[in-house]
């Protein structure tokens, strides 16, 4: 507890010796650390493809069992397996049309594997700049003192120019690791992706070779 409390203490006084864009800062840095656990535990490529159920579709598919394969597309709701769903639901269909409805349906799972990659990337080019304005501000307290009381007060000198050196530091400190993150989570999504894509090809000629052996 005694720790606990220091490091409280310490970062009320950072934020009270950096000026309310600290407030500002803190916020941004609280919800990039919410969206990176977030999307560290949402996009992960056991969760989003299902390898395992979907080598069992593959399976059923291959035994023409298509009711076992949908009944196993249906144990998960994660995106490859909206696709595997409807895929087997149009197995019917010509080529063309099964085809366009697996698309159709992978077009519609990349929102959900993009989500809050926009507002984390907002913060990494928003907290360095909230940082500027604090040393903006900052300075322009310096200036202000040095016109009102000359440059005898160092004390007051050096609050001002304080708050300049923290927001600054505070900024690039919440936007390099969120920047770092928001790129490897594009990297993440865009690779989950392609994979979708290439299991998406494999159900549909699985379907419609099955469709031409019977």
């Amino acid at each position: 507890m005694p720790v606990i409390s220091s490091i409280l203490n310490f970062h009320f006084d950072l934020i009270n010796r950096g000026g309310p864009l600290m407030i500002a800062l803190l916020i941004c840095s609280v919800i990039s650390l919410a969206i990176i656990i977030e999307r560290l535990f949402s996009i992960r490529r056991s969760r989003i493809l299902r390898i395992d159920i979907l080598l069992e579709i593959e399976v059923a598919i291959k035994k023409n069992d298509l009711k076992l394969a949908m009944e196993w597309s249906k144990k998960s709701r994660a995106p490859m397996m909206n696709i595997a769903n409807i895929a087997i639901i149009n197995s019917d269909k010509p080529k063309d049309e099964l085809k366009t409805s697996i698309e159709e349906m992978g077009r519609m799972q990349i929102p959900s594997l993009e989500k809050f990659l926009t507002p984390l990337q907002t913060i990494a080019v928003v907290s360095p700049l909230l940082g500027l304005l604090g040393t903006v501000t900052g300075m322009i307290k310096v200036f202000e003192t040095i016109v009102t009381e000359g440059t005898g007060n160092a004390s007051i000198l050096a609050g001002g120019i304080s708050e300049a050196l923290l927001t600054t530091a505070a900024g690039l400190s919440i936007a390099i690791p969120t920047l770092i993150f928001y790129n490897y989570f594009a990297k993440r999504v865009e690779d989950l992706i392609i994979e979708m894509e290439h299991f998406s090809m494999t159900l549909h000629e699985l379907l419609v070779s099955n469709r031409l052996d019977l």
